[in-house]
């Protein structure tokens, strides 16, 4: 205890001097504060556990709290030294008439809490409420009763009786030792049924009647009662509910399967028009430098694709199917610039429309370094399909990690399991 005090004091003038220090960084000041406000609470409880520490006297706990154990530390002068010894401490004991009168007052709570839903002894219809103790737990109870063809031993009912019938109940009693049996008896009766539960018994009979018939093949349910109709449907599964929910299902899920197509489609063409870009600049550079104009490079690319989907020699390409669309719209009529601008917003791709834009500039303004620019787009179109093909293996490669994961626990238990099996025989 003296520790702490000295290392509480010492806390506080620290603290006093970062107070009147000019340069005071609060931080450290409540830091110190902090470990006056420790040092003081270590002092409280190491004072507090020296008291307990050296007591020998050991409060014991109340009736019904039960017994409690203590452990020791034990010194014997000259025998031994911090030897651990583990002590039962009894619960606090009653007089005589301590006992008495908690099982009297027992008698009197027993007689409220047996009830439980019940309305009173007389008219018992319901499960008893069979407490095994009382009195917060200073006295314990235990049951018997006269005719457990009507009770179990819970106090639930067994089996409803047809008439009144009395049933005497013994509670046996216990205070510490004192012993004192509670008789009395309780009215068991049939439980007051709803008028449904009245109908249904009496169609119940009806159709016992029948059943007791001899050579009788079928059971004829009645169709009236006291002059009311009766209709008899059977408790099954409404399955035309459930087909229209499969229908419904079905449909939603044809829906999200048609949305999911559109979807992997787009991205499909997306990838394969990025996948053709440099390719198309790179032809087009080859034939303007050839000496070709715009309007004829763009129809040999176009009739030459054209030729080899027709022979099977290539699949459909997307943005050859594109200029190829620009050529019928030129020979169907419409201006060749809006031609080449209509090719751009189809293709919906930024490098597609920059090419675009380069060859209405090319149209307008002349082929003054056109070639110099497509050379330049060729360049950039490769290396941003360099970085897509790297895009592409990498998520290639995440969507391995499960398969390959599931195959490294394949092969763990393998490898582990004849192991395991060897090692038990």
């Amino acid at each position: 205890m003296y520790w702490y005090l000295t290392g509480a004091v010492v806390s506080m003038v620290i603290a006093v001097s970062l107070k009147r220090s000019a340069q005071m960084q609060k931080k450290y000041y409540q830091a110190a504060l902090i470990l006056v406000l420790g040092f003081l609470l270590a002092a409280v409880v190491s004072v507090t556990d020296d008291k307990e520490e050296k007591s020998i006297q050991i409060a014991r706990s109340e009736p019904g709290q039960g017994t409690k154990e203590k452990e020791f530390l034990v010194d014997v002068e000259g025998q031994m030294k911090n030897y651990p010894l583990t002590l039962e401490i009894a619960e606090k004991k009653l007089t005589l008439s301590q006992k008495k009168a908690y099982l009297k007052a027992a008698e009197g709570e027993l007689d409220v809490v047996i009830l439980g839903e019940n309305s009173s002894k007389e008219e018992v219809s319901r499960a008893l409420f069979l407490p095994e103790y009382l009195q917060e737990g200073i006295v314990e109870v235990s049951y018997r009763f006269s005719d457990y063809d009507i009770f179990h031993g819970d106090g639930t009912i067994r089996q409803e009786p047809q008439k009144p019938t009395l049933v005497e109940i013994t509670a046996e009693l216990s205070c510490q030792e004192e012993i004192s049996l509670y008789r009395f008896s309780v009215c068991a009766v049939p439980r007051e049924k709803s008028i449904q539960e009245q109908i249904a018994a009496k169609l119940g009979a009806l159709v016992s009647e029948q059943n007791e018939q001899e050579n009788v093949s079928y059971v004829t349910l009645p169709e009236q009662w006291e002059g009311k109709s009766i209709t008899w449907r059977k408790d099954v599964l409404n399955r035309s509910f459930v087909i229209a929910l499969l229908g419904a299902a079905a449909a939603v899920g044809l829906l999200v399967r048609e949305k999911e197509n559109e979807k992997q489609e787009s991205k499909k063409r997306e990838q394969q028009l990025i996948f053709d870009y440099p390719g198309i600049v790179g032809k087009f550079s080859l034939l303007l430098g050839a000496g070709m104009n715009i309007t004829l490079a763009w129809e040999k690319i176009a009739l030459a694709y054209q030729t080899k989907y027709e022979r099977g020699e290539t699949e459909k390409r997307y943005a050859y199917e594109e200029m190829l669309r620009v050529l019928h719209e030129i020979r169907d009529g419409s201006g060749e610039l809006q031609a080449y601008e209509n090719f751009g917003n189809r293709c919906q791709i930024a490098v597609y429309r920059r090419l675009s834009s380069i060859i209405i500039q090319n149209v307008r303004k002349g082929s003054l370094g056109m070639t110099k620019l497509l050379e330049q787009e060729e360049w950039e179109a490769f290396e941003q399909r360099k970085a897509h093909a790297r895009q592409m293996g990498e998520e290639a490669g995440t969507k391995l990690l499960l398969p390959m994961g599931i195959m490294l626990v394949i092969v763990l238990a393998i490898l582990v399991i004849p192991a395991g099996m060897s090692l038990n025989l």
